[in-house]
């Protein structure tokens, strides 16, 4: 397989590069002797993945003279908070890691939101490298330079925006990856084919969803087209002032869900049961057309996002659960809106719409009906 490089601009001049591939050891160890060459490399990720890949990693990194230190926190969303950042900040400082730290991110996008923090506020910020290991975190969070953790208020109340010197996606990291996680993150993929590649939807049909490997072409052109997309539009709105916001469909309604289950239900599969509802709601206003309101749905049904399993949260406690969005202006929610498959709705140049909360409860209530 060629590995395909996308180039990540900002306005300004800074960037950086995206690879994706296979057996991207040799890409790992350029950037490690490049970025690295006058710095102390610390590789931070959980225990699951530490456990699978740590001593890869750290071998890989490895160069004479130069050895490699890997810090590990336990998994899982609940894990994602203040307490683990501030845990790994006096690590580094008990092992007198200075300015000249780079840090690699290896892992999903837990791992790449708490290191990436960590990055960013470590003696005032130091350099990473995001190397993600979950289909999720490689068509999502690794791009575009949000970090941050949770709080009880809700999912990423507390971060920052932090660039990565580059990203490495190597599809190897998902060989053994379940079905259901697998899925986790195809979901993303779809939200984005939805909103902008409406072209990219049929490859999604292609996938082997049990052993993607299998059909590696196509799982290495899902990733490189949802890429491309996040990569265009976070270069152009790095600190989500607007057209940034284009990317969070499904999220106003799934980041509420995934809040009020206490972060059991894995995020793609919120943001699933989220564009349902969303998606019921442009049609409600009369934006999206019922047909391709249905289509959607149809396209979330492959992968067992289905209205008999919408999570049975009262529309007033997910309403509640909203507030705390991070697209909230003086107390009020945003959405974002489909206007057709391919093309989200705009409205004065903003990408992002107050709804009224009575549209957002019959929504919410027709999109669990039996279709």
């Amino acid at each position: 397989m060629e590995t395909k490089t996308i180039s990540a601009s900002l306005e300004g001049g800074a960037g950086y590069s995206v690879s994706i591939g296979s057996g991207l050891e040799k890409e790992l160890k350029e950037i490690a002797n490049r970025e690295g060459k006058k710095s102390r490399i610390v590789v931070i990720t959980d225990r699951s993945v530490e456990k699978l890949f740590g001593e890869q990693i750290v071998s890989t990194l490895e160069a004479p003279g130069k050895p490699v230190e890997l810090y590990s926190f336990s998994e899982g969303e609940r894990n994602k908070n203040q307490k683990t950042v501030t845990t790994l900040q006096h690590e580094l400082l008990n092992g007198r890691y200075g300015r000249d730290t780079l840090i690699f991110a290896v892992g999903g996008g837990i791992v790449g939101d708490v290191a990436g923090f960590v990055a960013a506020t470590y003696m005032r910020g130091v350099p990473y490298v995001n190397v993600p290991t979950t289909l999720l975190a490689m068509v999502d969070s690794s791009i575009g330079g949000k970090v941050g953790i949770d709080t009880k208020y809700g999912k990423n109340t507390i971060g920052s925006f932090c660039l990565p010197r580059a990203v490495i996606i190597d599809i190897q990291y998902l060989a053994k990856m379940p079905r259901e996680q697998i899925i986790n993150g195809l979901i993303e993929a779809v939200k984005t084919f939805i909103t902008s590649d409406k072209d990219a939807l049929p490859l999604v049909e292609k996938l082997n969803l049990d052993e993607p490997l299998k059909t590696p072409e196509i799982l290495q052109e899902i990733i490189f087209r949802s890429v491309s997309y996040k990569v265009g539009v976070t270069g152009r709105d790095v600190r989500e002032g607007n057209e940034r916001m284009a990317l969070n469909f499904g999220h106003t309604i799934g980041h509420a869900i995934e809040l009020l289950s206490g972060y059991r239900l894995p995020h793609g599969f919120a943001v699933g049961y989220g564009i349902l509802a969303e998606a019921k709601i442009s049609e409600s206003l009369g934006i999206l057309s019922a047909s391709d309101c249905a289509e959607c749905f149809r396209h979330l049904a492959r992968l067992g996002i289905v209205p008999e399993d919408f999570p049975s949260y009262s529309p007033e406690k997910i309403l509640e659960a909203t507030l705390g969005d991070k697209k909230t202006r003086g107390g009020v929610p945003r959405y974002i809106l489909l206007e057709t498959i391919g093309k989200v709705h705009q409205k004065d140049g903003q990408f992002a719409h107050p709804v009224p909360d009575e549209v957002v409860r019959k929504a919410l209530k027709k999109c669990a009906e039996k279709q």
